[in-house]
């Protein structure tokens, strides 16, 4: 179907993953404000997303699809469907490869629908982007497929957010600053425990970094436990934040921050949006596909021959996280601190 592109008045762009995944979306929402500078532009994700998704300059509004939750029942979704009819969208854009986004395209009654062909998704879709990618690049890059159907793109695959100055003015109530250091942000825990590094070499870090620095230990409530943990063994030299800052105000410290030090989780693609340097630690994902890009960014990752590996069969050793030593970490993050 050839798409008028002149009738585009509403737009809603539809990603149900998680954090890191919408921010990686911002290609894709810039492109769309580019080609249709007068239209609203909607995004429709999952609860935990949505804080984020608020904090990107091209969006007009948030909606949310809680799958899990108020919209579990057939009932509760159907209403959901009803508040997108009413909308009256001109086009959705499915960015991600699940069938539950295209399947939503087609309920919101869009004319122009594009996504993926993943998962038998095309019968949902009027503009169908190919899901196969034959070579490896940044997943910023890759999510601008979707847009080849409808013969548009971007040159820029920058991430970005829009800083809500009162989560800026929370984040610098619950943060004690020393005026002569820097303030350098870690987070230890991603998504799942192979992404992590050792205790041990964050409380090394944690050590080294002191005298310059003031250090902040961000996670989830989940997290709690093991940040208490590293700041215990590390002699208790960091403030803890697990659970305890809401999402925005964790991306007004990490844009406030002149080092966040991190694994594969979704404080990296913030930091990346914030312009803050990034040090990241990756084993058992790949940073071709998911690493900061700055040219002030540093990627550490071991050897290891079973890497990547997404978190999949056995790992016994735990190799491509423990064979990063904490005197490679320490002198990184010392050299990245000392060219502020």
């Amino acid at each position: 179907m050839k798409i008028n592109h002149a009738s585009i008045k509403k737009i809603l762009v539809i990603n149900l993953a998680f954090i890191g995944d919408v921010l990686l979306t911002t290609p894709v929402t810039r492109a769309l404000r580019e080609n249709y500078p007068g239209a609203d532009i909607d995004m429709l994700v999952v609860p935990v997303a949505e804080p984020i998704a608020r904090l990107n300059p091209y969006i007009h509004q948030t909606l949310v699809y809680d799958k899990r939750g108020k919209h579990k029942k057939p009932s509760q979704l159907w209403q959901l469907i009803r508040q997108l009819r009413q909308q009256d969208y001109d086009l959705t854009v499915s960015t991600n490869f699940a069938l539950r986004g295209s399947m939503v395209a087609w309920a919101s009654g869009a004319r122009y629908r594009a996504g993926y062909d993943a998962q038998h998704a095309k019968w949902f879709l009027t503009h169908v982007a190919a899901s196969h990618r034959p070579v490896i690049r940044h997943e910023a890059e890759n999510q601008l497929d979707v847009l080849k159907p409808l013969g548009i793109t971007t040159g820029n695959t920058s991430l970005t957010l829009q800083i809500n100055p009162l989560d800026r003015q929370k984040a610098e109530e619950k943060v004690k600053r020393t005026p002569e250091k820097s303030l350098v942000v870690l987070c230890p825990a991603g998504s799942y425990p192979r992404k992590s590094w050792t205790v041990e070499g964050y409380a090394a870090l944690l050590q080294s970094l002191s005298s310059q620095a003031d250090c902040c230990l961000i996670g989830g409530p989940k997290e709690q436990a093991c940040l208490e943990q590293i700041n215990h063994r590390a002699g208790n030299l960091a403030q803890v934040f697990g659970g305890t800052l809401t999402l925005g105000e964790s991306s007004a410290l990490i844009s406030q921050a002149d080092l966040l030090i991190t694994v594969d989780t979704a404080p990296l693609h913030i930091a990346q949006a914030v312009d803050t340097p990034v040090l990241a630690l990756f084993g058992p994902t790949d940073p071709k596909g998911w690493g900061p890009r700055g040219p002030r960014d540093i990627v550490l990752q071991a050897p290891a021959a079973c890497a990547p590996c997404w978190g999949k069969g056995n790992c016994e050793r735990h190799a491509c996280m423990e064979q990063i030593s904490s005197d490679q970490v320490v002198s990184a993050a010392l050299n990245m601190l000392g060219k502020q």
